[in-house]
């Protein structure tokens, strides 16, 4: 199965349906979905704004730092304003590790993938 970005953004939907379920069967609570939420869409807001520069360096054909620096401080600012708004951490924490995790999960299983091939 070839990886696709339209596959990955669904992988992605479909494991933070599992992060945000595990969430609220383990502390009981909506805060939490609320949370996780806001968080995976921090997430999903920091994946279109990668996707959107790579785009950018693959025309220019080198690296941006201060782009990656833009990035990273406006993900920064969104988390930091959530936390003052009054969302909660755990949550915050489980909706942003969704697509790093999905990620890394992909990429082991295509190693293992290969290597039984």
């Amino acid at each position: 199965m070839k990886i696709t970005i339209k596959r990955l953004e669904i992988i992605f939907v479909i494991v933070y349906f599992l992060a945000a379920s595990i969430c609220f069967f383990i502390f009981l609570k909506t805060d939490c979905l609320k949370d996780s939420l806001a968080g995976f869409l921090v997430s999903v807001g920091d994946w279109y704004l990668l996707k959107f520069m790579a785009k950018k360096w693959l025309k220019k054909g080198r690296y941006s730092l201060f782009d990656s620096a833009v990035r990273f401080v406006v993900v920064g600012l969104s988390v930091w304003f959530l936390l003052n708004l009054g969302f909660d951490g755990v949550g915050l924490f489980v909706g942003i590790s969704v697509i790093p995790l999905s990620l890394m999960g992909i990429g082991i299983a295509s190693v293992f993938k290969k290597l039984t091939v």
